[in-house]
């Protein structure tokens, strides 16, 4: 669903589920190089103290001291699989974690760098492998999470622009980016608020957009 088709529905939306809970967890996420990072330091300038933000638990990992791909080893589906053996615990703790600073904070949205099933776009098998593996049922993964986010990555929308900058964690090719801009899309497909931002509309139009979802859940 474009972020076009699910406006006219959207109030309704928040209406239906509003009391269902107090805090609302948000999403956001895409393929390497979508934006994340920029469209999240918007948001935080837009909103402040209105969210709390979930950092991307990869990027935590790799950024910590997680052996990297490049430089401290080759890549291989072993490495990957170590990887996100780490990040699947980490995540439900850092979500957790910040729910209590929200809760806090008496705030009402918490804003994720990417959730629980981004990692099924990694997994060999995709969503039913990840779930499999890891002991996640697919239904209750999805209700983890009000509204899915999903920036179209600059691999598939603008092949030509796609780079490292902004994300000394990254080392994944065009072709890989490609790939895993689809596998993310696959992995929350079946989420009923999941919303796409094209990558052809530029970041300030993708920071506007974002901030005008944002905006509503706030409501």
């Amino acid at each position: 669903m474009y972020y076009t088709d699910f406006k006219e529905n959207f109030n309704s939306l928040i209406a239906k589920e509003k009391n269902m809970n107090s805090i609302k967890v948000v999403v956001l996420t895409g393929g390497p190089c979508s934006g994340k990072s920029t469209v999240l330091r918007a948001l935080q300038d837009e909103f402040g103290e209105q969210l709390v933000v979930v950092r991307e638990v990869a990027t935590v990992l790799l950024e910590g001291g997680f052996p990297l791909p490049g430089k401290d080893l080759d890549w291989s589906e072993d490495w990957q699989s170590a990887l996100q053996s780490a990040i699947v615990p980490l995540q439900v703790s850092f979500e957790q974690s910040h729910t209590l600073i929200a809760k806090h904070r008496q705030v009402k949205l918490l804003v994720c760098d990417r959730g629980l099933l981004d990692g099924a776009a990694y997994t060999p098998g995709g969503t039913a492998e990840f779930c499999k593996r890891y002991g996640i049922i697919e239904t209750e993964a999805y209700s983890r999470y009000k509204t899915v986010i999903h920036l179209e990555s600059l691999a598939h929308s603008n092949p030509e622009l796609y780079g490292k900058a902004g994300n000394e964690a990254r080392f994944e090719s065009v072709e890989r980016a490609q790939e895993l801009e689809q596998a993310t899309r696959t992995a929350w497909q079946k989420h009923p608020h999941r919303i796409i931002i094209e990558g052809k509309r530029g970041v300030e139009e993708k920071i506007a957009e974002t901030i005008g979802i944002v905006r509503d859940l706030l409501a």
